[in-house]
């Protein structure tokens, strides 16, 4: 069963309870008043009745004043012995029942209807005598009849028929029967229409659902606002959509980058492992040749698994980097690891001009070695990939609640269409720049970065006439619980970024 139909059949069973019960109430509190309204009529026939059944026989008793109303139509007189003698007149005729107006129709008196010794009226519901149709409703009282020295001993049976009292409760029930019917007809009918026209945003989603089931997560399901239950529904649901929409899209381009990234790392393991193999091969077969150079060989076996070793370091490095493990941060002083990278870079480049602007000591809590890498990969970074003699800046402060590491150099900058890309793995720098790599090192910084709960950026510097003047990458990392500094109390030191 659709829900529809259920709650049509809900209501409908709902309110034929209901009315059920109401018209069985009405009908019993009806036909109670109904009844004692017939026994009220009965007991104020009885004098009537006695009168004109004896004035009808020619036998004095009751008094037929005008006290006495007539007795109501259908009215049945008659008088029994007590004796079992028949009841006779002066004249000696027997007495004959009465009927007003006359009717071969009687009520069927029981053969026992009276306590002899009970002087109080008694009512009681009978049928009709001789097979006849219709009910009766008889009052059984006393009677005396003839002189003070022979009276007989008599009951006065007077009876009214209940046809009026049946026939109005038959009307009551055929009313309520076709009131109730018409009733539930309307009521089905209108809730039927109702519930269809409340239902249809529902099955209009449920068409959506099945759309979006087929693998159309663009698709959205209306009505969707906060005005109704079914519009806050469709409102929940689209953010629902909307989220995985978002979480698959997150899931391909995942999975897009761990193809590229699996196959950049096949292709970078692949490179130096080649050249050992060449080179193995070429001692192999050639160890006695007289033009084989024995130290070269070894020599670039050597250069090649080093180059392996640094791949795989950083491959380890990353993966660590992306399952971090719960570790005890400690003091680190930012401006002392800026300065060894600055040592490094000067001992490995002594030609170039690599400076350091630090004016006081940048202490955060985090991991020092990881710091210490991801400082020296952006110094190292700089001077692999800039010509010789350029430029390189390097500076360390605190800005708005930050530590803002940053590492500028004066060479060509970046292709703006490879910004995007500056952190991603294997990325190689565009033909702009110069030197090689495994395009792991920034991708490093990130991670460190995102580690401590930071992040890092890259950029080109310009000047006042929109010139690219090198390449720009900042760290900015959280203070945390550390109070705020801000630029304003570092006088005179340069603004990090572009220029």
């Amino acid at each position: 069963m659709t829900l529809r139909l259920r709650l049509v059949a809900g209501l409908v069973i709902l309110v034929l309870t209901g009315l059920a019960i109401f018209g069985v109430s009405t009908y019993t509190l009806y036909a109670r008043s109904q009844y004692s309204r017939l026994d009220e009529q009965l007991r104020n026939s009885v004098p009537s009745a006695a009168c004109q059944l004896f004035t009808a026989n020619n036998f004095g008793g009751p008094d037929c004043g005008r006290g006495n109303l007539p007795a109501p139509y259908g009215t049945y007189a008659a008088l029994i012995s007590l004796d079992g003698a028949a009841v006779t007149d002066v004249d000696g005729d027997v007495i004959k029942p009465v009927s007003f107006p006359a009717s071969t129709n009687a009520p069927q008196l029981p053969s026992v209807i009276a306590d002899p010794g009970e002087r109080r009226s008694r009512l009681f519901s009978t049928g009709s005598a001789g097979g006849g149709s219709g009910e009766w409703r008889v009052s059984v009282s006393q009677a005396f009849i003839g002189s003070s020295t022979s009276a007989v001993r008599t009951l006065l049976v007077v009876a009214i028929p209940t046809t009026e009292v049946t026939d109005s409760l038959r009307r009551l029930i055929l009313i309520e029967g076709s009131a109730a019917g018409g009733l539930l007809i309307i009521l089905a009918t209108g809730s039927w229409l109702i519930l269809r026209r409340g239902l249809r945003p529902l099955e209009q989603m449920a068409t959506s659902t099945r759309s979006i089931t087929a693998g159309d997560l663009s698709h959205r399901v209306e009505p969707s606002d906060g005005r109704s239950e079914v519009g806050q529904l469709g409102l929940a649901m689209n953010t629902m959509l909307s989220e995985l929409e978002v979480a698959f899209q997150e899931r391909d381009a995942t999975e897009l980058r761990l193809r590229r990234f699996l196959a950049d790392a096949s292709h970078e393991l692949r490179t130096p492992l080649t050249s050992i193999q060449g080179f193995a091969e070429l001692f192999r077969l050639g160890a006695d040749h007289p033009d084989l150079d024995l130290p070269i060989v070894m020599r670039r076996i050597e250069q090649e698994s080093a180059r392996m070793k640094v791949l795989v370091d950083d491959l380890l490095m990353l993966a660590r980097l992306d399952q971090p493990r719960p570790t005890e941060p400690a003091p680190v002083d930012l401006a002392v690891l800026c300065a060894d990278a600055c040592s490094d870079a000067h001992a490995i480049a002594p030609a170039r001009q690599v400076s350091l602007v630090a004016p006081e000591p940048v202490v955060i809590n985090g991991d020092g070695n990881h710091l210490r890498q991801a400082v020296a990969n952006l110094v190292m970074n700089a001077v692999r990939h800039t010509p010789d003699g350029t430029t390189i800046e390097v500076s360390a402060r605190f800005i708005d609640r930050q530590a803002v590491i940053t590492v500028r150099d004066h060479g060509q900058g970046l292709d703006p269409s490879a910004l995007g890309h500056a952190f991603d793995r294997f990325w190689q720098a565009d033909s702009a720049r110069v030197g090689t790599g495994s395009g792991l090192g920034l991708a490093i910084v990130e991670s460190i970065a995102h580690e401590h709960g930071g992040t890092a950026t890259a950029a080109n510097a310009v000047d006042a006439a929109g010139t690219v003047t090198g390449a720009v990458f900042t760290i900015y990392l959280p203070l945390g619980d550390r109070p705020p500094r801000i630029q304003s109390e570092l006088p005179g030191s340069p603004a990090p970024g572009p220029s």
